[in-house]
């Protein structure tokens, strides 16, 4: 029986739909085409380069790119010949970064121009595995740099042999990529996926109970960055499907994702809240053509009703409400009640938008436990943690045994620290992070409600939420407010706290301070714990806590 292997399902794209096109947006914003027979050439010629760095099976290759012809190259040949693919988050703290790629240990880092001083910032801090550093621009010229040795991508791929014969023998459960996840420790955990785990989490998402089905005629566009896991999935969606697949390029915005769903007819877009906001602002700024539009899958957070809604007026069919995590590669459950309980669109739509939450997909067991273990009563009242099992859950935090030892119950369940609830209908509701919970005078108020409700107001790009002492309720909430790039005018206290009453009790209301940025942690999220040790004194501070 054949093993379970990325590089078999790239193959037979190859095989099967040779001139399949692949579009990839440059810096100019001119766009780069070519075939997926292309595609698996180059990735061919790439594979030698590696084993001519020296990088071996079980050998890591850090990546330093946004989403890019050399960098989808990058990740399914590193995959294909059993090494690891790395990919970094940029935006990241250097103390995390450099963490990571010790961690993985890194043996050769391919980088784009503008990531030299970030690269050579890790380097002076410590990143000490990394053996030669892989330019990937176009020209094939090499920069200045202090950065040795130094190649470029185009130079080593003109120079390598055509034909690599991919292993079959390859262990179908070793790791084959790192992502990576937030830590209690400040640092973050690396995630690993391994052949076994990135197929059958693709095909179910072929499913049209989570993002498909896709077909030839579709078209997907790589908006999330490579370094998340939407990200690194859509071009295997494509791959099995035969699908059209458009990468969006370096420093997209709303009007990037505009302009390629126009240009290209791109049919499906998958999106965190953000990205869906600037792509719903941009359309509004300036007369694109929606109509290819098929589907738009938002994740990473919850989606606010305006949002969905702005969507669905124009034909899209929203998926929004589903419940994931990185430890598992995404959604987990989704609302696809239309096809499993039998309401008619409209009910299906206002369900979803409703539950937060959904049904467990193909291969994924989903309960929800007291702290004794047991399970809740399914009555979407009592709440509990919510906990999963399945084909694509990992199995450990890689090389992080006490962290992995955190990860399960004792029966081998993966613990979310999400807080939810079970309905009658065997869907599940997400509430709030456990840790996202602020008691007030004896009451929670989730963080995650107040967020979302703030977030749907135009006029606020970003909304933290966090509990803050407070002498007589012993906790109050406090709202970090962050405005969109370019907009002139906060909203005020008192405009947020009227749009608030449309969906939260007055008890609820949290004061407000106004910022330009949010802080984030090591792995890209709201600091909550720094922000609440610099808010500690907010409502001791004042006469009237």
């Amino acid at each position: 029986m054949d093993a379970l292997l990325v590089k078999n399902i790239v193959e037979r794209a190859a095989l099967i739909y040779p001139d399949r096109e692949i579009a990839i947006r440059q810096a100019d914003d001119s766009m780069f085409r070519y075939t997926y027979r292309d595609f698996y050439r180059r990735i061919q010629k790439l594979a030698h380069v590696l084993d001519d760095l020296g990088v071996g099976r079980g050998e890591a290759v850090g990546v330093f790119a946004w989403n890019s012809q050399q960098h989808l190259e990058l990740d399914y040949a590193t995959i294909c010949k059993g090494s690891i693919y790395h990919p970094s988050n940029f935006r990241l703290e250097i103390e995390a970064i450099v963490y990571k790629m010790n961690l993985v240990e890194d043996q050769v880092l391919f980088l784009e121009e503008e990531f030299i001083p970030l690269a050579e910032l890790a380097v002076a801090a410590g990143a000490s595995t990394v053996k030669a550093f892989v330019i990937m621009n176009q020209s094939g010229e090499l920069p200045k740099t202090t950065l040795a040795p130094l190649y470029s991508y185009e130079s080593l791929i003109a120079d390598a042999g055509d034909r690599y014969n991919f292993p079959d023998d390859i262990d179908e459960n070793d790791t084959v990529c790192v992502a990576v996840t937030g830590g209690t420790t400040g640092m973050p955990k690396g995630v690993p996926y391994s052949n076994r785990f990135l197929t059958l989490r693709a095909l179910t998402r072929m499913s049209p109970q989570t993002m498909g089905p896709f077909y030839g005629e579709d078209v997907l566009l790589v908006a999330p960055p490579m370094f998340h896991a939407h990200g690194f999935n859509i071009p295997l969606d494509a791959f099995i499907a035969g699908a059209k697949l458009v990468v969006c390029g370096p420093h997209p915005d709303g009007h990037t994702f505009a302009s390629l769903i126009d240009a290209e007819g791109v049919t499906h877009f998958a999106a965190n809240p953000i990205m869906g906001k600037m792509l719903m602002r941009a359309l509004k700024e300036r007369d694109y053509d929606l109509s290819s539009l098929k589907t738009m899958m938002v994740g990473g957070d919850l989606t606010t009703r305006e949002l969905a809604d702005w969507f669905r007026e124009r034909n899209v069919d929203v998926r929004c409400g589903g419940w994931g995590m990185t430890e598992t590669l995404a959604e987990n459950s989704f609302p696809f009640y239309q096809t499993m309980h039998g309401y008619n669109a409209d009910d299906a739509y206002e369900r979803m938008m409703a539950l937060n939450g959904g049904l467990p997909v193909v291969g994924l067991r989903m309960r929800v436990i007291r702290e004794d273990g047991s399970d809740v009563t399914a009555d979407g009242i009592e709440q509990g943690e919510i906990i999963a099992s399945g084909l694509h859950v990992i199995s450990e935090y890689y090389r992080d045994p006490v962290n992995s030892k955190e990860l399960f119950t004792e029966d081998g369940w993966l613990r979310s620290g999400d807080i939810g609830v079970r309905h009658p209908d065997a869907t599940v509701s997400f509430i709030s992070r456990s840790k996202g919970m602020i008691k007030s005078g004896g009451e929670w108020i989730p963080a995650l409600t107040l967020e979302n409700a703030l977030t749907s107001h135009l006029g606020v790009l970003e909304a933290c939420v966090i509990g803050v002492p407070h002498n007589k309720f012993g906790e109050r909430p406090l709202a970090l407010i962050a405005k969109p790039p370019g907009t002139r005018e906060f909203p005020t206290a008192d405009h947020l706290r009227d749009h608030l009453l449309t969906e939260v009790p007055k008890w609820m209301l949290p004061d407000f301070v106004f910022v330009d940025e949010i802080s984030k942690s090591t792995v890209g999220k709201m600091n909550k714990v720094k922000l609440r040790e610099e808010y500690r004194d907010f409502h001791l501070a004042t006469s009237d806590a």
